[in-house]
C-alpha cells in the first residue's frame, strides 16, 4: 500500500513538474508557435542558428506584407530597405543551406496564415545540388527538421514544451536575464537576423588565397533529359505551383550571384555550358506565369568579377544584397520572353572567354567597405 502511494505521489509530482515547464515554454514562447513575441516582458534572440525553429513562428504570428527568404545568400538583405523601397512591412525568413522544398513549405504556410502577404523575394541557387535535387529533398545535415513546429497537430508539440534545449537555453535564460541590471525588453530586428556581413572579410586574398587555378578543359558537359526532368519537377513542386496558387501575389525570384571563381570552377569542370542550360531552362519555366518576375545577376560583370564583394567563391557581401534590392524594385536585368535567350547567350559568350588567371592581379582593398564605394558609383 505505501509503494502504491509512493508511486501516485511520483507520479503526481512529475506531472506537476511537466506540467510547469509546459507552461512557461508557452507562455514565453521562444519560437513563436503559439502568440507574438511578448517584447514588452522578454527580449527574443534572433540568430542563424536557429532559423528552423523560428521562421515558422515568425510567418505565422508576425505582422507583415512582403517575405524576404532564401538560403544564406538572403540572411544580409536587410527589411528596413525593403520597406522603404517597396513601401510594405517586411519579414526575413533565410533557411541557411535550406533547399528548394524547406523553402517553398515555408512560403506556403506563411499566405495560409496571412492574407495580407502581396510579395516574395526569393533567391535561387542554381548549383546543382540545390536546383537538380529531387522535389522533396531536405537538409540532412543538420539533424532532424522540427516538423512537429510546422504543422498543425498539438499533441506532437510535446517536443517543444518539453524540449531541454528550449527550456534551459532559451526560456530559462530569458527569464535569468529579464532579471539583470540594465535589463531592456525586445527582439532582434530583422536588419540583424541571420545577418552575417560584418563576421568576415571580403577580397581576393580571402576567396582565393594561393592563387586562381585555371584548368583547360575539352570536356562540355550538356544537361542530360533526366536531369532536366528532375529539374521540372523541382521547379513545377517549389517554385511555380504557389505562385498558381496565389495570383494576386507577386514572387521576385532571382538566381543568386556567385563570385568569379564560381564560374572558373564551371569552366575548370566542364560544366560551364551545362549550368547555363539549367539556368536557361528554369526561365523557359518560370517566365510564363504573370505573377512570376526572374532576375539575373550574372550580367552584372562588375560585381561578379571583383573578389572584392565576396567572402568565398558564393557569398557576397551584405552590400550586394542592398544593390540586388534596388535594381529588382528598378526592374534592372530582369529576365523576359523577349531577352533571355539572349541574355544566356551573352553569358555563355563572357564566361567562356574570360580571362580568368587576371584575377590574381586583382587588387584586395585594405578597406572592405571601399568595393561598397565602387559599387554605388557604378550601379
Amino acid at each position: 500500500m505505501k509503494a502504491k502511494k509512493w508511486l501516485v505521489g511520483w507520479l503526481v509530482i512529475v506531472i506537476a513538474v511537466l506540467s510547469y515547464t509546459g507552461y512557461w515554454v508557452y507562455k514565453v514562447d521562444p519560437f513563436f508557435h503559439y502568440h507574438k513575441p511578448l517584447i514588452n516582458t522578454y527580449y527574443y534572440v534572433l540568430d542563424g542558428y536557429n532559423e528552423r525553429n523560428v521562421n515558422d513562428g515568425i510567418s505565422k504570428q508576425f505582422d507583415y506584407d512582403v517575405i524576404v527568404t532564401g538560403t544564406s545568400m538572403t540572411e544580409n538583405f536587410r527589411t528596413t530597405e525593403v520597406d522603404e523601397l517597396f513601401k510594405c512591412k517586411s519579414i526575413k525568413v533565410p533557411f541557411e543551406g535550406g533547399t528548394y522544398k524547406e523553402i517553398n513549405d515555408n512560403i506556403e504556410r506563411a499566405l495560409r496564415h496571412n492574407k495580407n502577404i502581396k510579395l516574395v523575394i526569393r533567391g535561387l541557387d542554381v548549383l546543382e545540388g540545390y536546383i537538380s535535387a529531387s522535389p522533396d529533398s531536405m537538409r540532412t545535415d543538420l539533424g532532424e527538421f522540427p516538423s512537429y513546429l510546422y504543422d498543425d497537430n498539438p499533441f506532437n508539440d510535446v517536443h517543444y514544451l518539453l524540449n531541454k534545449n528550449v527550456v534551459f537555453s532559451r526560456v530559462y535564460q530569458m527569464k535569468i536575464d529579464r532579471d539583470k541590471a540594465g535589463f531592456k525588453a525586445g527582439i532582434t530586428s530583422f536588419d540583424e537576423y541571420a545577418r552575417w556581413h560584418e563576421d568576415f572579410h571580403y577580397g581576393r586574398k580571402t576567396v582565393a588565397p594561393n592563387g586562381i587555378e585555371v584548368i583547360v578543359c575539352d570536356e562540355n558537359i550538356q544537361l542530360s533529359a533526366e536531369e532536366k526532368s528532375t529539374i521540372k519537377e523541382n521547379v513545377e513542386k517549389n517554385l511555380i505551383s504557389v505562385a498558381e496558387k496565389n495570383p494576386n501575389v507577386d514572387f521576385y525570384y532571382f538566381y543568386a550571384p556567385y563570385s568569379i571563381m564560381f564560374w572558373n570552377e564551371l569552366n575548370n569542370t566542364g560544366k560551364l555550358h551545362k549550368n547555363l542550360q539549367i539556368q536557361e531552362y528554369v526561365a523557359e519555366l518560370l517566365l510564363p506565369y504573370e505573377n512570376i518576375h526572374l532576375f539575373s545577376f550574372f550580367g552584372c560583370t562588375g560585381v561578379i568579377t571583383d573578389l572584392n564583394n565576396y567572402k568565398d567563391y558564393y557569398h557576397y557581401a551584405g552590400w550586394v544584397n542592398s544593390s540586388i534590392l534596388k535594381w529588382m524594385h528598378d526592374g534592372d536585368y530582369q529576365l523576359t520572353n523577349d531577352n533571355y535567350k539572349d541574355v544566356f547567350r551573352e553569358l555563355n559568350d563572357y564566361y567562356s572567354s574570360y580571362d580568368y588567371k587576371s584575377i590574381d592581379d586583382q587588387e584586395d582593398y585594405v578597406d572592405d567597405e571601399y568595393a561598397e564605394k565602387i559599387l554605388d558609383e557604378s550601379y
